[in-house]
């Protein structure tokens, strides 16, 4: 039921994503002719080059080869259709499940997005009784890239009715609870996230791994756990790298970013907020071609997202599209790879950009996150003002990317310290005539 559902979802998201492709590649070479043939045309430097919609040229699809998808698409549609009958007998029989308040999905911020088929795995997993006779408890890996969402999906299982009424305590150790030579796991660092003492003598036990760990160690810690907890019988171990596949008991759960169609769906959302796209035809291609351009980044979704809502204006949309762009082909030309590949090494070096004034400083930068909680009374420049004000830099700051507004609340932030060198500045390109 979960993988059909997961295919049902994943092709609504590509009908969105194919009807609006169409749609908006109409008003493009219109919106190109009202800024002179600059704003969407492409950066000297970029790699989409070659996808350039232009109608003087040549088209992104073929007439042939868009029938073509266009038909394999609702091919898919019509058999998944075809199967929804029984899909509907079977879901009458499975037990309801705990309904959220409905104004949680009023915002889409406000919930947890595209990850539903992969919390009901693990639910299922924590859920499901231990093997009769089995020595220890049972793991779950959960492996996937940096902040691709490990932390969110484990907290919206810990939070769910159906986990905290089975298990009597759910503990936490984050990256920091892991230290020592042998990584030993830290009595004063461990976080119960709940307790429930008339609940069965389940506990769970949720480990958050920064960095790899051999299997030596995976032995040490389980024998730790035989003396500082209650004995666990169920373990969800979540980690960047492969390797720790091999300490679960069952299959490990790979985590991977949203496909392009997904991520133009909660894109556009969260650009348009309250706005229906459809009525701003101009808008959302700029906006779609934005989104191509952020390579599928989650928080940058948020930031430049957050950005665009702010300021439905046509000149704005257009004017920030073209600078975008210029700098994102300017620096995968430099650099060799997208910003956002950049980040997911979570320190190095890298360049800040400012929309305003068609610049980028040079600055070393280290990633983290921490609760918002203590965060609130402290003052913080935010990312998405470094790229929209004139904000001079130098020396070390902190940045606050994204505040979540979801479990566990986490705030994003950077570390930067800007590099004694002469800032970059961009060549503004003159339109022939105002919007």
């Amino acid at each position: 039921m979960l993988l059909q559902l997961t295919m049902l979802s994943n092709m609504m998201y590509r009908g969105y994503y194919f009807l609006d492709n169409f749609r908006y590649r109409i008003v493009r070479p219109h919106a190109q002719d009202e800024l002179g043939d600059r704003s969407l045309g492409m950066s000297p430097f970029s790699p989409f080059k070659r996808l350039c919609f232009s109608t003087r040229t040549r088209k992104i699809v073929s007439e042939v080869l868009e029938r073509k998808e266009l038909q394999k698409m609702l091919g898919h549609l019509e058999t998944i259709i075809s199967d929804m009958q029984e899909f509907v007998v079977f879901l009458s029989s499975y037990p309801r499940m705990g309904r959220q308040p409905y104004c949680s999905y009023l915002l889409l911020e406000n919930c947890m997005f595209g990850r539903q088929a992969e919390q009901e795995r693990v639910i299922n997993f924590l859920l499901k009784p231990c093997r009769p006779g089995a020595e220890g408890c049972d793991v779950l890996p959960i492996i996937g890239p940096g902040r691709v969402g490990k932390s969110t999906l484990v907290e919206h299982v810990c939070r769910d009715e159906r986990v905290r009424k089975y298990f009597s305590t759910i503990v936490f150790y984050s990256p920091d609870g892991i230290g020592g030579e042998y990584h030993a796991l830290l009595t004063d660092t461990v976080v119960i996230k709940h307790q429930n003492p008339s609940s069965t003598e389940q506990s769970l036990l949720v480990i958050e791994l920064s960095n790899d760990m051999d299997d030596e160690t995976w032995r040490r810690i389980l024998h730790r756990l035989r003396n500082h907890i209650t004995p666990v019988s169920k373990i969800i171990i979540t980690s960047r790298s492969k390797n720790i596949a091999t300490f679960g008991t069952t299959e490990a759960l790979q985590l991977d970013f949203l496909p392009k169609e997904a991520f133009w769906y909660f894109f556009k959302t969260i650009a348009f907020g309250s706005s229906n796209p459809e009525e701003e035809p101009k808008l959302a291609a700029v906006c779609m071609e934005i989104a191509v351009l952020m390579n599928g980044s989650f928080i940058g979704a948020h930031v430049i997202g957050g950005i665009l809502r702010s300021n439905l204006s046509a000149q704005f949309w257009y004017t920030f599209l073209e600078y975008y762009r210029y700098f994102t082909g300017w620096y995968i030309h430099l650099q060799g790879e997208h910003q956002s590949d950049m980040f997911k090494k979570r320190s190095g070096l890298t360049y800040i950009w400012s929309y305003k004034n068609w610049s980028a400083v040079t600055a070393t930068f280290h990633l983290y996150q921490i609760s918002s909680a203590n965060l609130n009374d402290l003052p913080v420049i935010r990312t998405s003002e470094l790229l929209t004000r004139d904000i001079k830099l130098e020396g070390k700051f902190d940045a606050l990317e994204w505040r979540s507004s979801v479990p566990p609340y986490y705030s994003y932030m950077a570390h930067h310290e800007v590099l004694a060198r002469p800032p970059i500045i961009f060549p503004k390109r003159k339109r022939s005539r105002p919007i």
